[in-house]
């Protein structure tokens, strides 16, 4: 049998591949469809459909075995790339994003659940771990996609992108562990009496600002893929560290509350000053302050939802991802709407003036968390 850290180190392997893979998948998705003559308006709506399925899907499941389930989600990741690959149309941008929103309740409850399964008192140590991965990634592999692209041609990029997630399929085949969980929906909802709302609102705000806006906002200023993967690597340099340092902080003061709040606060004025850039080097700055508070703001919540399990973690995992997709979903065509009718500016800004409602939401639920 493996020890706990042999098991563990296997798991973060199988997650640094799929990470790898996706950032080669849909790293440039963005840029590729703008390059197709799809407008910023459609591309926004296309990465909120990424929320759809998970909707649809998280209820009518009961149960799964993670290695098989896993291994769904990567087939189905691979399929999604496949269609890139064979139709460079705008109808693919649509189903790309819809058929990889399965992946929601197939690859990230079941590793989800066996990553917490590791939880020794340090939640925020393993959701800093867990958040850092991919700007840690991103450094990197954002530039040599865009590289890849300019020199090879997106297809190229694609083919790559597939057999990275060939390999994460053969690395969860041997790495992950094939344990059977059972879960009840309706249990799982009700185990998050007192952070429905505060996991909505992290979905509604932080991830559609992360996830979407300020995915498709450098068009704005950078339409080239070596230029958009450079600006996005260099962008990402002192998330990671910061993630790091602060989320330990966390752990040893165990008081998240003081912890958390002036970094929402911190993470909403950056929002606000990046949908104001006025040029490149401004938007990169801002780009560059929004990603150093989200990358410190997103493992607290999570480790806020693991402190607060009062049943099982699978219930914890298949709630929280319902919840959060539910806030991804309603926040990505809250921005939509907007942006019909204004500019992605107006989007960001709007998004970061509601991220500070996160505050009273987070205040006003306290007395139904545990005191930390």
């Amino acid at each position: 049998m493996l020890g706990l850290k042999d098991e563990f180190s296997r798991l973060v392997t199988v997650y640094l591949l799929w990470t790898a893979s996706w950032i080669f998948a849909g790293g440039l998705f963005e840029v590729y469809f703008f390059s197709l003559g799809m407008s910023l308006q459609d591309i926004f709506l296309a990465d909120a459909l990424l929320f759809v399925a998970s909707m649809f899907t998280i209820p009518l499941f009961r149960g799964f075995k993670c290695r098989d389930s896993m291994m769904i989600g990567i087939a189905v990741s691979i399929l999604s790339v496949l269609l890139l690959f064979l139709f460079p149309y705008k109808e693919a941008a649509y189903a790309f994003r819809l058929i990889g929103g399965i992946t929601h309740i197939f690859f990230w409850v079941p590793f989800n659940t066996l990553y917490y399964e590791f939880r020794k008192g340090n939640h925020a140590i393993l959701g800093a771990l867990y958040y850092s991965i991919y700007p840690l990634l991103s450094l990197v592999l954002p530039a040599l996609a865009g590289l890849i692209a300019v020199s090879l041609g997106f297809p190229t990029l694609f083919i790559i992108a597939m057999a990275c997630l060939a390999l994460t399929a053969l690395a969860c085949w041997f790495f992950a562990e094939n344990r059977s969980y059972s879960y009840d929906f309706i249990a799982a909802i009700k185990s998050f009496s007192g952070l429905r709302s505060i996991i909505f609102m992290e979905g509604f705000t932080a991830a559609v600002i992360i996830g979407v806006t300020l995915a498709i906002m450098p068009l704005i200023y950078v339409s080239g893929p070596l230029e958009f993967g450079i600006l996005i690597s260099l962008s990402t340099i002192f998330a990671v560290l910061a993630t790091i340092v602060t989320a330990k902080m966390s752990d040893d003061m165990k008081r998240r509350r003081e912890f958390l709040l002036p970094v929402v606060a911190c993470f909403a004025i950056a929002v606000i000053f990046t949908s104001r850039s006025w040029d490149l080097l401004s938007f990169f700055i801002g780009l560059g302050l929004v990603n150093f508070f989200s990358r410190i703001f997103f493992p607290l919540p999570l480790a806020l939802a693991v402190d607060n399990t009062r049943s099982k973690i699978v219930d914890s995992m298949v709630g929280r991802e319902f919840m959060l997709n539910s806030g991804r979903l309603a926040g990505a065509l809250f921005g939509y709407l907007v942006f019909v009718y204004s500019d992605i500016q107006t989007v960001l800004l709007l998004e970061g003036i509601v991220l500070l409602a996160y505050i009273p939401v987070f205040e006003n639920r306290k007395r139904k968390l545990a005191r930390h």
